[in-house]
């Protein structure tokens, strides 16, 4: 019979093993970008442009087919300004929101079928208002903003 340690070493390799090759979340901002350059990516779309090619470019960052995205089709200038709006909560319960002055061409993008690379998805274009996360800009990002973009909190 093994000693009781013996058995528990395997179990704790296992472990660490599992920690280690633990994919990276979805949501996850790339390494070498700022918040608001995450933002910008996975948001900002000035242009209309057809979701599979869209969101490929987000994807390639994540190395998975992200499930729902939304692009606003403003300046990501336009989106920052927001940022100068009231304060409101967000979803989370911080206090860091801003709900845009009215409604913007935007696009829903949502995965129906793929595996990475090859990422199908479904689009759904609207006018709707949006409430975004700001915060003060990070080392890289543009100054010329007080607050930027982070995170889009919600459609509305």
């Amino acid at each position: 019979m093994a000693p009781a340690g013996a058995r528990f070493c395997p179990l704790v390799l296992l472990l660490l093993l599992g920690l280690w090759v633990a994919e990276v979340p979805i949501s996850a901002k790339p390494k070498g970008m700022t918040s608001a350059q995450w933002f910008q990516t996975q948001h900002v779309q000035p242009s209309p442009k057809a979701c599979k090619g869209a969101m490929g470019n987000i994807n390639k960052h994540t190395k998975h087919c992200k499930p729902l995205n939304t692009f606003l089709h403003e300046s990501f200038s336009s989106v920052a300004a927001t940022c100068q709006s009231p304060n409101i909560a967000c979803k989370n319960g911080q206090n860091n929101c801003h709900q845009s002055k009215g409604p913007v061409s935007l696009t829903s993008c949502e995965l129906t079928s793929g595996k990475y690379p090859n990422c199908n998805y479904k689009e759904n274009a609207t006018h709707a208002s949006y409430i975004i996360a700001c915060n003060p800009p990070q080392k890289g990002d543009a100054k010329q903003f007080h607050l930027v973009p982070v995170h889009l909190d919600k459609v509305v």
